[in-house]
């Protein structure tokens, strides 16, 4: 089919160069994804989803997830999760002109659509980005999608529902009540797997390259080390989309 066919990679915190991160070798990890995913020779275009890196300052880290991406030859987008600094990803992505009071907010024109990505790296959603996503979808028929860090939705986890769900969730979820034509609302931070209805919309959450969150317990806990990517056919009418998971030895 004609379109586009996009990789959704999402919570990779990487940390320095030497250092596990709870164990984990989380380089390694993102490298496994990005090998998965050259084996499909359809994928023409990635999205990395947020929280590359795990703590702040983290612009050595950004260099090596840039030089990682660089090597698959694929074009690729890159948006912030609360773990990152819009600015600095900006300065190292070569991103300086989408930034607007601070964070970053920028759009792919298509043939038969737009993607918007959006910055919630401070737990909300600038609500100027989303009044100009209402005011573009306004002005036309065709299909749009977004990626975000946060799911603008509760999502059955307990422990990200309770502490790290979407400041403004509320009111962003009342400016998308009105919008008819986002076909796909994707996002990631939640470090599990879900699809969720938002009045017209399908929020899909895309799991981690660090682990799975128990979606059970109330607190923090490790359910799963299993990591995976999300893989979105689009071609403006048609939206498909499933997770590939890999398993790990940890």
């Amino acid at each position: 089919m004609d379109g586009c066919r996009i990789a959704h990679i999402t919570d990779l915190h990487i940390t320095p160069e030497g250092e596990l991160n709870k164990d984990v070798d989380v380089r390694r990890n993102f490298i496994r994804i990005l090998e998965d995913v050259k084996k499909d020779d359809t994928i023409d275009r990635l999205v990395i989803g947020g929280d590359l890196g795990h703590k702040l300052p983290g612009r050595e880290v950004l260099e090596w997830v840039k030089a990682q991406l660089d090597a698959t030859g694929l074009p690729y987008r890159v948006i912030p999760g609360n773990h990152d600094d819009s600015q600095q990803m900006a300065e190292v992505f070569g991103l300086e002109e989408e930034m607007e009071g601070g964070k970053l907010f920028f759009w792919d024109e298509l043939d038969f659509g737009k993607i918007f990505y959006l910055d919630t790296s401070t737990g909300d959603l600038p609500m100027h980005q989303l009044a100009w996503v209402e005011e573009e979808c306004g002005k036309s028929y065709q299909k749009f999608l977004l990626f975000m860090h946060h799911p603008p939705v509760q999502a059955g986890v307990p422990h990200m529902d309770r502490t790290h769900a979407l400041v403004n969730m509320s009111q962003v979820q009342r400016i998308l009540r009105n919008i008819n034509n986002i076909q796909g609302i994707f996002c990631g931070h939640y470090h599990v797997e879900r699809t969720v209805r938002l009045y017209n919309h399908m929020v899909l959450i895309t799991p981690s390259t660090f682990f799975q969150l128990d979606d059970t317990a109330l607190e923090m806990k490790v359910g799963s080390y299993r990591i995976g990517w999300r893989k979105i056919t689009w071609d403006g009418t048609h939206l498909s989309t499933y997770v590939k998971y890999l398993d790990t030895d940890k």
